[in-house]
């Protein structure tokens, strides 16, 4: 072939590349951000004029915002979501209402336009919208610039819960069963955390397990309870974790179980659940579901005490004292006896009395 032929067969390709539409390169943008080619779909995208396509703006703006393919820089993704939002997307809204709110990414904190933004989300039927705009009415989070109005929060939650949004629901719930801005209504209130509940979210099913617990606005049933408990508990729900084991532990709700109260217990603790440490430390000192191991009972008191937890600190104070489960040392006996008392434990105090009394303490 010809070096003319060559010549006119690249310049047809050529030809060919520049022809692509708008559309289409902005479809190969993206194509290429979904590749992971984030270097390639820059380049593609800063080619073309005007992008108004939502989709590889707001693709762009989160690579930015997460610092994924690109260097972190949150100016430019709120730059993006500016130009989101002034196309009519609800993201965008989001964004820079948030940005308003908290003075991120060079916004100065303006609670006035961040309730704009969120209003105009609003009326999308985006919820997130709804539900921060609500949050400035209800709680004056908008102080001067935003008359606090309780009543429409709730009007904008509602719509959201029209729109099926989770934490509306959960935040009627409580709103409720408070009396924060309404009366107390506790039938209201088991309507929206039932609701949340159907949607398996874990704050209104241990809500729900609080309230039939303590028969609060309803017939007290201790076995419902423990179901609305056990649900949140399956979830990975840290609170509803403790209240099974407890109950379990207890047999309140349903059958006594000690083993069962030491699974729950490790599950809370595991995921920081103070008390759930100190009850597994008393349950390894007395044996009770698991063998009696003074190690480990030792080692759930520290955890326990380390985390300010009164009780906790006595016991491992006692651990020390008695050396049960750890070498014995007065020194270390003497300060977590000081920490419990200092926190008003009675029964700590009795002890570091007893060791003034004995020269023993430090």
């Amino acid at each position: 072939m010809s070096v003319c032929s060559i010549a006119a067969l690249l310049g047809i390709i050529l030809t060919f590349a520049s022809c692509k539409s708008k559309e289409e390169k902005i479809a190969e943008a993206i194509e290429l951000l979904n590749q992971e080619k984030y270097a390639e779909g820059l380049a593609l995208y800063q080619e073309i004029e005007d992008v108004q396509d939502t989709v590889l703006l707001n693709k762009l703006a989160n690579l930015y915002a997460d610092g994924k393919g690109f260097e972190q820089d949150s100016a430019k993704a709120l730059q993006l979501w500016e130009k989101i939002a002034d196309l009519g997307d609800p993201k965008g809204m989001l964004e820079i209402g948030l940005a308003y709110e908290f003075a991120m990414g060079g916004y100065k904190k303006d609670m006035k336009k961040a309730l704009e933004y969120y209003e105009k989300e609003g009326e999308k039927n985006d919820p997130r919208g709804l539900y921060n705009a609500a949050l400035i009415y209800l709680y004056d989070k908008g102080k001067d610039a935003v008359e606090k109005n309780p009543e429409k929060g709730i009007q904008l939650l509602k719509k959201a819960v029209d729109l099926k949004d989770v934490s509306s629901m959960n935040l009627l719930g409580y709103i409720y069963k408070d009396g924060d801005g309404v009366l107390v209504n506790m039938e209201e209130a088991l309507k929206y955390f039932e609701m949340a509940a159907d949607n398996n979210d874990k704050d209104a099913l241990f809500e729900l397990g609080n309230i039939y617990d303590k028969g609060k606005g309803v017939k007290k049933d201790q076995k419902k309870a423990f179901e609305y408990w056990l649900k949140a508990a399956e979830l990975g729900y840290q609170y509803s974790q403790f209240s099974v084991g407890w109950d379990y532990a207890h047999g309140v709700g349903t059958k006594k179980d000690a083993k069962k109260a030491v699974e729950w217990y490790l599950k809370a603790a595991n995921q920081g659940h103070v008390t759930a440490m100190l009850n597994l430390g008393y349950m390894y000192e007395h044996g009770e579901g698991v063998e009696k191991n003074d190690q480990k009972a030792f080692e759930m008191y520290l955890k326990a005490a380390e985390k300010g937890e009164a009780i906790a600190q006595c016991n491992l104070g006692l651990c020390y004292y008695h050396g049960r489960g750890v070498q014995k040392n007065l020194k270390e006996a003497s300060k977590w006896f000081q920490k419990s008392a200092e926190q008003g434990n009675e029964r700590a105090q009795e002890w570091v009395d007893i060791m003034v009394t004995n020269g023993e303490l430090y």
